[in-house]
């Protein structure tokens, strides 16, 4: 394999990788915005699921450049996300729960994101930017929820 395959490659990995923290993201939400009692909270829920839905278009931009489509999360991550959330929230379904089950999967994000901008060695900046604008978003959305705790 050439290396600027290799290295495309590399770039396809590390973009899908964040394409599937987005969806996760998108999953998440979708399971607990309709248990939400604020309004307030709701709107704020939504704003989120919006930006991951944005991150998530400018990543499938990308990768078309690359002649590629995102590789979405397996059905699996999916249905076993939603259903730990079904089950958290049949316990305990108030909105301080529901902003906890949040921060959780934000701070989870974080930590993916950070690992994906410590291994990424690739230069195409469009990536690094996307890394770093998704890493705002998951610190801006933890902050925004703290205050329903």
């Amino acid at each position: 394999m050439k290396e600027n395959e290799m290295k495309e490659n590399m770039e396809i990995k590390y973009l899908n990788k964040l394409y599937q923290c987005a969806e996760m993201g998108v999953v998440g939400i979708n399971t607990v915005l309709d248990k939400a009692h604020k309004e307030e909270f709701r709107n704020i829920l939504e704003t989120q699921k919006e930006e991951y839905d944005h991150i998530c278009d400018s990543i499938v931009t990308i990768l078309k450049k690359y002649g590629c489509e995102e590789k979405k999360l397996g059905m699996m991550a999916k249905k076993s996300s939603e259903m730990m959330s079904e089950m958290k929230t049949k316990i305990d379904d108030s909105d301080s729960q529901i902003a906890k089950m949040m921060m959780e999967g934000s701070n989870k994000g974080i930590i993916e994101v950070t690992k994906i901008k410590n291994e990424y060695q690739g230069d195409d900046e469009e990536i690094k930017e996307m890394i770093d604008r998704f890493l705002a978003t998951e610190q801006h959305n933890l902050d925004e929820v703290k205050k329903y705790l």
